[in-house]
């Protein structure tokens, strides 16, 4: 019987999924600004509030992880050590909040109506600084999309999250999955009937090259974890094999071949090449259910590699027992 890590449930990688999410969506969306200045603001506008909404439910949802008396020394210390992942991620999610919702408050019309005294008295100023936002924000954005992979890696006592290629995957994960909520906002928000066919076929290229890409990471993540990672004593090795057989034909094999491989990758690339070949609205509603399908695939992703990481002390007592 393996004994799995308990420290971090779902809250940690529910905060894993939106905080990489929110990252690739502000990504996503400021390009298409700046590709498409003057068209689409809705669905950017959109895409902003929802960026700041996931970092921010991401954040609760951390906050749920602290909630005994014992651990609420976290929260400053997440703040305060500046030498820690933890507290790079902490200042990091908060930079994002901050520029995500003056970004997302500068692009609604509604909200940016309540500035109208300092819009009339200096005429541009507003596009200015929200195109300044914007790229500001993008900083924090690629960063969320990164650390969220980084928290893991430097997490002590589980071997699988060892790796390199954890960040990078995270990394690809979340911005395919941001490029696929904002193109699901545009079609949702009626911004595909200005969009031509050329550019479709665009963005089903780059929702596949972000599937292929995440497929090849996945593999080489799982594929250096069945052969014992990489730099790890031979206990840890163990583990990091351990929670990789888990994943493949353990417990966590039907969700993961069936949501995370299937459903994530397989069927997001199979529907975007297959958009490709169909005309009017029923090509973009073939986009959005594969956009649909990628978010459910990352998101089920974050919760299996937690679920999987295997204790390295508790594999290593096993280890040296059958020694």
């Amino acid at each position: 019987m393996i004994e799995l890590q308990t420290a971090w449930g779902w809250p940690v990688a529910l905060y894993l999924f939106l905080g990489g999410l929110g990252g690739g969506m502000f990504l996503a969306a400021t390009v298409l600004g700046l590709v498409r200045r003057k068209r689409h603001r809705r669905a950017r506008a959109v895409s902003f509030w929802a960026a700041f909404a996931c970092v921010a439910v991401g954040l609760l949802s951390l906050l749920a992880e602290v909630v005994l008396p014992g651990r609420a020394l976290l929260v400053w210390q997440s703040f305060s050590h500046l030498s820690s992942w933890m507290a790079l991620g902490a200042w990091g999610a908060l930079a994002a909040l901050v520029l995500f919702f003056v970004t997302a408050f500068l692009t609604t019309k509604k909200t940016s109506r309540l500035l109208s005294i300092v819009w009339e008295a200096h005429p541009g100023l507003r596009g200015k600084v929200r195109t300044a936002c914007s790229l500001a924000g993008l900083a924090p954005a690629l960063f969320l999309a990164f650390y969220t992979g980084m928290l893991l890696r430097a997490a002590p006592g589980v071997p699988f999250w060892h790796s390199a290629l954890l960040p990078c995957l995270f990394v690809v994960s979340a911005l395919g999955a941001g490029t696929n909520a904002v193109t699901a906002l545009v079609v949702l928000t009626g911004g595909a009937r200005k969009v031509s066919r050329r550019r479709r076929r665009i963005v089903a290229g780059i929702v596949m090259g972000a599937a292929v890409a995440e497929g090849v990471l996945l593999f080489l993540f799982v594929a250096t974890m069945l052969q014992g990672g990489s730099g790890l004593l031979p206990t840890q090795q163990l583990a990091a094999q351990t929670s990789a057989e888990m994943l493949l034909s353990g417990g966590c094999a039907v969700p993961f071949w069936g949501l995370v491989v299937a459903g994530g990758l397989v069927a997001p690339f199979v529907l975007s090449a297959l958009s490709l070949f169909v005309r009017g609205k029923a090509g973009w509603r073939i986009l959005v259910f594969g956009a649909l399908l990628t978010l459910v695939g990352d998101c089920t992703l974050r919760f299996l590699f937690l679920h999987v990481g295997a204790s390295a002390d508790y594999v290593g007592q096993a280890f040296l027992a059958i020694l």
